[in-house]
């Protein structure tokens, strides 16, 4: 267990020894939190920016603010190993995590009751589907949360050399 931690420790310093990355992270931060506050808006007919941030309560400003981080230390990390990478035969699983954190990041509008109707009826689930993610969103974005920071472990992984693979 302490071995898991001092990996994904040295796999998250690593990338912000360079002052780049920090700007990348902190770029990628802002973008994440107004694109997490700007998709309700634009899947709810008549909402605004105003009005969205009105209803927001300190809870949903905090899971935004630490979905946001979390996404942004991966896309740095992520980036990071890229441009590490001398040989193109990693960026499979690269891409793969990637649009898997993309996938765990606009999933974590869940929390949001006003958007999450209309972003499930854009991918076709039905009014079930809706029901059954309002009653059960909190374990959603624990889902989430957890999808992101195994993502973040295993590239952690690949910035130490612990793991090839991944």
């Amino acid at each position: 267990m302490k071995n898991i931690f001092l990996t994904t420790w040295f796999g998250i310093k690593t990338p912000f020894k360079d002052k780049n990355y920090i700007v990348l992270f902190l770029l990628a931060f802002v973008v994440m939190f107004i694109l997490f506050i700007l998709i309700p808006v634009f899947t709810v007919a008549g909402n605004t920016v105003a009005t969205q941030l009105e209803i927001f309560t300190l809870r949903d400003y905090l899971v935004v603010g630490l979905l946001s981080g979390l996404y942004s230390l991966f896309m740095t990390m992520q980036i990071y190993v890229m441009r590490q990478k001398k040989k193109i035969d990693g960026l499979g699983t690269t891409v793969s995590g990637g649009v898997g954190a993309l996938f765990a990041g606009i999933a974590g509008t869940a929390f949001c009751t006003s958007c999450l109707a209309p972003l499930f009826s854009f991918f076709g689930i039905g009014f079930g589907g809706v029901v059954f993610a309002l009653n059960y969103r909190l374990y959603f974005v624990v889902v989430i949360i957890l999808a992101l920071l195994i993502a973040i472990y295993l590239t952690a992984r690949k910035i130490s050399k612990v793991c090839t693979l991944c």
